[in-house]
């Protein structure tokens, strides 16, 4: 099926529909997900429509737009593309003026558009239920006279939605988001728990340093919840009075056991696994829960387990207000391993305890320098041996993560270098390592060619200057020698690829990269360029920032190889001029051009429009005004 979809895009598809962009529409598409079959032939398919761009042109005529309810990081992982995302919204006022027409035109009220301002009062702008409620209205025996707009909208979406929902025609939309809410896995509990909690306070504000739970996305994905700037509320008054704090008690009350998960697996565990202990506040929502519940005595040996070790953490991290943000990235390295846990809080006394947002980076550098780079010493005095595979697979897997594409091998070329880099420095996982990666990334026979120079190097690492030895390295087998040093033949290929570019004209590149290396305001659409920057490895994308993959990259494509760069591109203007314009922010005018240089630009502007950027449209224009 795979190949039969990309030959009829290749075969007949692009070659029928020629000199216009292509769209292929796919709704609903959180339906994949649920099927009983494998779909990653479909994802595949996306992704090899996106990667034939380097190949053939017409694939950049190509686009895809994906609809529905699934978590951006659900796709990110199946897709591995760029991709941009447009988040769908309710009607404002504004926008609901031809609803209100309609309302007009059927004489149903005196002041239409005060009815449509109720009518969004009490759906928050959710397209079908404003559509349904003016529905109703059109329907209605009644008419809205002036003031009562508030009272007649109000009776009309109490009697004729929220009461006996379920045997209404608005039941088909309410139950897609009961379902999601029901729907059985790990987070249900938290799910719920934590809906009846923005009930309960009206909003709850989230956290901008981290991540959302999962729990959080679920409830938006089901369209119950909205964020409002930092704020998670209730999208609207329909749905919170339908589910409201009674329903979401009831359903609370009616799961069958919360614990039955964790509970078996710690069990299965013969108790060694204390990641599937409950901690913090999701300790706190159980006690509360478990009041309610009939346990058996092995469920209240587990909860009196996990308050035990909750108890004991806290100590241990002094109560601090993130000590569950700190535990759980102990478990990302541990597994939850009892052993390895009291070895982490051992050494962890002995440190300043970390500030919010800085936990992960905090516990990385405990267990790479004072656990991975002291090993042996531990093995001594703990029966540890068996973990270290454990803990080093947990290594690589973050290295994967780190260069941000499994498909360099990054990870697998560091296992087969790390016995011999071992043997150079005692502090190959704190430092050294880190220290490659920032000069090589995401380039694997980079990383590969310096752990080869840095093995056959016969000078020593001197402890704490891994930095300094790194970079010196560098600068004297690479830097002062790329363009002819057999071992960088991956750079030369950067450059080959900046100023021989197939799918994008090299002055659009070159600038698109100039404004990054500047930080500049990225405000103009250059997305054609932003893609194969990224795509020929010059640049990666961290936190939505574009930033230079590496060091390596960043010391010899700098703003003065890119300048002069530039400069030998056939342009009939005064390239210099140009670029001492861009860089004034565009005010010295003085650079602008004029005269027959600025007629000679303008006729190749005319024939070369496609060749043109946004800072050269500008460019022109303000030279143009400033001739008159």
């Amino acid at each position: 099926p795979l190949y039969k979809l990309l030959d009829l895009v290749d075969k007949i598809l692009l070659p029928r529909i020629i000199n216009t962009r292509i769209i292929i529409l796919l709704d609903e598409i959180d339906i994949i997900f649920k099927l009983n079959f494998p779909v990653d032939d479909f994802f595949a398919f996306i992704r090899t429509c996106y990667q034939r761009r380097a190949e053939k042109s017409a694939y950049h005529r190509l686009n895809f737009a994906l609809f529905g309810i699934t978590a951006l990081f659900t796709l990110d992982q199946k897709l591995d593309i760029v991709a941009r995302t447009i988040d769908l919204t309710g009607f404002d006022i504004s926008e609901t003026k031809p609803l209100a027409y309609g309302l007009w035109l059927a004489k149903k009220a005196k002041r239409a558009k005060n009815v449509l301002k109720e009518i969004l009062e009490w759906t928050g702008g959710q397209p079908y239920l404003t559509q349904k409620i003016c529905d109703l209205v059109l329907k209605s025996k009644f008419y809205i006279p002036k003031g009562e707009e508030a009272n007649k909208i109000k009776h009309l979406v109490k009697t004729r939605l929220i009461d006996d929902w379920t045997k209404k025609d608005i039941y088909r939309h309410l139950e897609k988001i009961q379902n999601h809410l029901l729907q059985d896995n790990k987070t249900k509990f938290k799910r719920l728990y934590f809906y009846q909690k923005i009930l309960q306070q009206g909003e709850v504000e989230t956290d901008v340093y981290s991540e959302p739970s999962q729990e959080q996305i679920e409830l938006q994905l089901s369209g119950l919840v909205v964020k409002d700037k930092e704020n998670l509320r209730v999208f609207n008054r329909v749905y919170e009075y339908i589910f409201d704090k009674d329903w979401v008690r009831n359903k609370l009350a009616d799961i069958p056991l919360l614990c039955t998960e964790k509970f078996s697996n710690w069990l299965a565990s013969q108790e060694q696994d204390e990641s599937q202990l409950f901690y913090g506040q999701e300790l706190e929502q159980v006690w509360r829960w478990a009041k309610e519940k009939n346990l058996t005595q092995q469920e209240r040996d587990f909860l009196l387990k996990s308050q035990l070790f909750d108890a004991i953490i806290k100590v241990r991290l002094c109560s601090i207000n993130n000590y569950e943000s700190v535990v759980k990235e102990v478990f990302s390295w541990t597994g939850g391993q009892k052993q390895l846990n009291d070895l982490f809080f051992e050494i962890a006394k002995f440190h300043p305890l970390p500030a919010v947002g800085s936990e992960e980076v905090w516990v990385d550098n405990l267990v790479r320098s004072h656990i991975l780079d002291k090993w042996q010493t531990h093995v001594e005095n703990h029966s540890i041996a068996e973990f270290h595979h454990q803990l080093f697979l947990v290594y690589l897997n973050k290295l994967k993560m780190l260069t941000l594409n499994e498909q360099t091998h990054i990870a697998e070329v560091f296992r087969e270098w790390i016995p011999e880099l071992e043997k150079k420095t005692t502090c190959l996982y704190s430092n050294l390592i880190e220290t490659i990666l920032l000069w090589t990334k995401p380039h694997p026979v980079l990383v590969e060619t310096l752990c080869q120079l840095i093995c056959e190097d016969e000078n020593p690492i001197p402890i704490n200057h891994e930095a300094k030895y790194i970079q010196q390295l560098v600068q004297t087998y690479w830097i002062s020698q790329w363009e002819t040093q057999a071992d960088t033949q991956p750079i030369r290929e950067i450059r080959d690829r900046l100023l021989k570019n197939p799918n994008c004209e090299p002055f659009r590149l070159l600038i698109r990269y100039r404004q990054i290396l500047r930080n500049e305001l990225l405000l103009e659409d250059a997305h054609q360029e932003d893609e194969e920057l990224l795509k020929i490895g010059l640049l990666t994308k961290i936190n939505g920032i574009l930033k230079v993959a590496n060091f390596t990259y960043a010391t010899i494509f700098n703003l003065n190889w890119v300048d002069q760069s530039i400069k030998n591109i056939p342009r009939p203007y005064n390239i210099p001029k140009f670029i001492k314009w861009l860089d004034t922010g565009r005010k010295d005018k003085s650079q602008l051009i004029f005269g027959e240089e600025l007629e000679r630009t303008k006729v190749w502007a005319d024939l070369n429009k496609q060749l043109l950027t946004e800072q050269e449209r500008d460019f022109i224009t303000w030279s143009i005004i400033e001739s008159f």
